[in-house]
């Protein structure tokens, strides 16, 4: 039996409520007071904050406007980034572990507010989260993480639930236990991004897409950025590319480790299935090579997403890969259809914290580690903040501290560490749930 419907698209299947635009004109200026390169949430969050400080800012972008990763995403919205408040601890300690927890719970709310201000429809509506345990020592470091994060005083209130109640509040067998996520919003990124682009281009800011950056050159009075169709020059300069850093942002592209991120939509679900198992509820397992399921945002199909094991370029093998995660999660999904089947790129950094910065007077924030449309409407604001010399508490973060090492070798390599922590994910994900 084919898992494929005879619809299939490798396309989102956000982008049917929302397709990438091409830009506000075909070719930039010479000249800005700021240019933002990549127009993920990151990029168009600084371009607004820059604009509505009175800046003339230019957005450019490799591809269409918005067609990255940030209209890719599942669209969840939840305060977290730092699923293991132990190890942030272990590498931060205790004090500031916490507060780098805390940026989470700050961009969370940050976000939330986005769509009123605006005034556009993202879809954004509450949903519980579970993440479900597969063994009995993930549900144990589940617990341990939340009630460390409760001693600090982090607003994530998560709660441990064993797998009797795991089965009674979702009708899913076969865990060990869970953590409870009860406020964990989701939303739609396509309608998202579409809602910044649109602020964006109210506010001022000139768009072009199509157009790479091949170098940025520092010099007197500020920054030089050669693109594809010429020379432009600028004040300020910010690298918002994330995972799809290329040469022509080359700090980036030697700290980032880049990883596709796949997901696939479902054809229409029964009432009855959705009223069991997805009552505005979503799941997500505990493994490292993490699988989810949620509802799309009108409650009619499933989007069903993955990160490991994911090689080559085929999308209908990995809609079958997704297909498979989705069955062995709920079993009775079996025999649904994939209609859709696409990818993103997110971006780790070594210490798999996210990161914002300035070097050579050029500002920076990216590395989400898969959470990046909070973090990155967040830290794009605090950016365009910096850049306006506003106040130090509308600037700082607990982030700023952080070191952004630059990953080991030529960044040609990365790909190549991307395959290997894939492998090497799977491969301890299997040591740990060998006889469960």
């Amino acid at each position: 039996m084919t898992v494929i419907s005879t619809e299939f698209k490798a396309t989102p299947y956000w982008w049917e409520a929302a397709p990438p635009i091409d830009g506000t004109r075909d070719a930039p200026e010479r000249t800005y007071d700021a240019v933002v390169i990549g127009s993920g949430v990151t990029g168009l969050s600084t371009a607004l904050t820059l604009a509505e400080g009175g800046r003339q800012v230019l957005l450019l972008d490799a591809e269409k406007i918005g067609s990255g990763s940030s209209s890719r995403n599942n669209g969840s919205v939840v305060p977290f980034g730092f699923v293991h408040q132990e190890l942030l601890e272990k590498r931060h300690g205790p004090e500031l572990g916490a507060a780098v927890a805390n940026v989470a719970v700050d961009a969370f709310n940050y976000l939330m507010a986005i769509p009123a201000r605006y005034e556009f429809d993202a879809m954004l509506k509450p949903y519980e989260r579970f993440f479900l345990a597969c063994t009995p020592g993930h549900y144990r470091h589940q617990a341990a993480d939340a009630a460390l994060q409760a001693e600090r005083g982090i607003g994530l209130n998560w709660q441990p639930m064993d797998r009797v109640e795991v089965e009674r509040r979702t009708g899913v067998k076969s865990y060990h236990g869970a953590l409870h996520v009860e406020n964990s919003m989701a939303l739609h990124p396509g309608l998202y991004v579409n809602g910044l682009v649109q602020a964006a281009i109210r506010a001022g800011v000139e768009m072009v897409g199509g157009c790479r950056v091949l170098e940025i050159k520092r010099g007197l009075g500020g920054q030089t950025v050669r693109t594809e169709r010429g020379e432009i020059r600028a004040r300020n300069v910010v690298m918002a590319t994330n995972a799809y850093s290329d040469s022509g942002v080359a700090f980036l592209q030697r700290r980032i480790v880049p990883a596709r991120l796949y997901l696939s939509a479902t054809e229409p679900v029964s009432p009855d299935l959705m009223r069991k198992y997805f009552p505005d509820r979503q799941l997500a397992d505990s493994k490292r090579s993490m699988s989810w399921i949620r509802p799309s945002p009108d409650g009619t199909r499933l989007l069903v997403g993955g990160r490991g094991g994911m090689m080559g370029n085929d999308p209908e093998l990995h809609a079958a890969k997704l297909y498979g995660d989705m069955v062995r999660m709920v079993p009775e999904l079996e025999g649904l259809k994939l209609t859709h089947c696409w990818y993103g790129k997110v971006g780790f950094a070594m210490d798999f914290n996210p990161h914002i910065g300035e070097v050579d007077g050029i500002h920076y924030a990216a590395a989400y580690a898969g959470v990046g449309l909070c973090f990155g409407t967040y830290l794009g604001s605090r950016l365009g903040n910096r850049i306006l010399g506003k106040p130090a508490a509308e600037c700082h973060t607990a982030l700023d501290s952080l070191k952004f090492h630059r990953i080991p070798g030529p960044s040609f390599l990365n790909q190549i560490y991307s395959r290997l922590g894939v492998e090497w994910y799977n491969l301890r994900d299997w040591w740990d749930m060998r006889g469960h």
